[in-house]
């Protein structure tokens, strides 16, 4: 039997970031440029974040990126950091350098038993009136709707 959502809400203030993020982008010359991406968890140790995905924006006179592609995380464990690093070539044109407007990095999850909100549910008594018999247990999930983070 598929379980349903009994409650969906949203939250715009007092919420727990379950990531942190930190950006650093070095300008190597006019046609070179380094990030490094460092997120760490900071949700609790026992969770787990799944479906992580970290959108990096390159500016539109990328001509190549290097960055290593073999470091997947199938579970981001709560507690703990990775750190992406990428090398980025430019194509070299003659006129003056243009200032790169950095759009916000953004990212995709789902934090199973996580609660952004911090509010739980301390009860829970269901009523089946065919007499059939309930399991009654709560299950919390974070996904990201829109998680941007300014450089």
């Amino acid at each position: 039997m598929k379980s349903r959502p009994a409650k969906r809400y949203r939250i715009t203030e007092g919420v727990n970031l379950p990531f942190r993020v930190l950006p650093t982008i070095k300008e190597l010359g006019r046609t070179r440029m380094e990030v490094n991406v460092k997120v760490k968890g900071v949700f609790g140790a026992k969770m787990f974040a799944l479906g992580v995905v970290v959108k990096i924006p390159v500016p539109k006179q990328t001509a190549k990126t290097n960055l290593p592609s073999d470091n997947w995380i199938r579970k981001f464990p709560g507690q703990t950091e990775s750190t992406l690093s990428a090398e980025i070539e430019l194509i070299s044109t003659m006129g003056e350098k243009k200032s790169w407007t950095r759009p916000p990095i953004q990212m995709e999850f789902q934090v199973p038993m996580f609660t952004a909100s911090g509010l739980r549910v301390r009860f829970l008594k269901v009523w089946e009136k065919s007499g059939y018999n309930t399991v009654e247990w709560v299950r919390y999930i974070t996904k990201a709707g829109s998680y941007e983070i300014r450089c």
